[in-house]
């Protein structure tokens, strides 16, 4: 069964659970608020440049959070960089049923808070989510922020040998970013999950270096062969870059 109808079965599951009014570890409907944040760069990256960002925008929709562990973090090897093949998920990830979803698509600013809005969910053992950050389209980018693609960060990079790179870094992934862990056992209690979008990870294995020649406005771009763009590929999707949390209390 494909794992993105299996949400309405758990659903329809944890009412008749209620219904029959059994004892157990039944589940019960409920809802919580989903928010993405990101974490500012504090240290230089693996091949010592000093990243500012000045903004980082990015589509994201839908979310599902699912039974199954993330058993070993998604890791890469330095050949992947020049065109390598990575293994992923080693561990053999198996997501089991579906527990949350939230099914509508936003363009966020990752450099404050976004609400997302509110999952469809049912109590339970979490241990995994699923995050899609599509292509946006008119509707979810009113004012093109993203310029047709499912992220966007603009700043400056810095080197110990004093070069300086304006860029321009944009990428667009063809499938959902698997297994990222979120291990919570999850009652009625008030609260909400947070993303927050390690800006570090994506920005990474980058070497500045590769980027294009500067345009007009001495913005520099990654090309679809470089270094640069291969590296910023492999930091967003890595499951590492996205540290779900579950925040207690109503929201403020």
């Amino acid at each position: 069964m494909n794992r993105r109808h299996l949400l309405t079965g758990a659903l329809t599951l944890a009412a008749a659970s209620m219904a029959l009014g059994g004892c157990g570890s039944e589940s019960e409907r409920r809802t919580f608020s989903v928010e993405v944040t990101s974490t500012p760069i504090t240290a230089t990256n693996e091949r010592g440049w000093t990243v500012t960002v000045d903004t980082a925008h990015l589509s994201v929709g839908p979310v599902r959070f699912f039974e199954g562990r993330a058993l070993q973090a998604r890791r890469f090897h330095w050949y992947t960089l020049i065109g390598g093949t990575a293994h992923a998920h080693p561990g053999h990830y198996s997501p089991g049923d579906a527990l949350a979803e939230l099914l509508s698509t936003h363009t966020v600013d990752l450099l404050t808070a976004t609400t997302l809005g509110d999952a469809n969910a049912v109590t339970g053992q979490y241990g995994s989510m699923e995050l899609t950050l599509p292509a946006p389209t008119s509707a979810t980018d009113a004012q093109g922020l993203l310029s047709g693609h499912g992220m966007r960060v603009r700043g400056t990079a810095r080197n110990t040998g004093g070069d300086t790179v304006r860029f321009e870094a944009m990428a667009s992934l063809s499938k959902p970013i698997e297994g990222v862990r979120f291990e919570k056992t999850l009652g009625t209690e008030p609260g909400r999950v947070r993303i927050a979008v390690n800006l570090a990870t994506w920005l990474g294995r980058i070497d500045f270096a590769t980027a294009t020649d500067p345009d007009a406005d001495g913005v520099y771009t990654f090309p679809a062969d470089s270094q640069a763009q291969n590296a910023l590929l492999r930091g967003v999707e890595d499951t590492t870059a996205y540290v779900v949390t579950w925040v207690e209390g109503a929201a403020q």
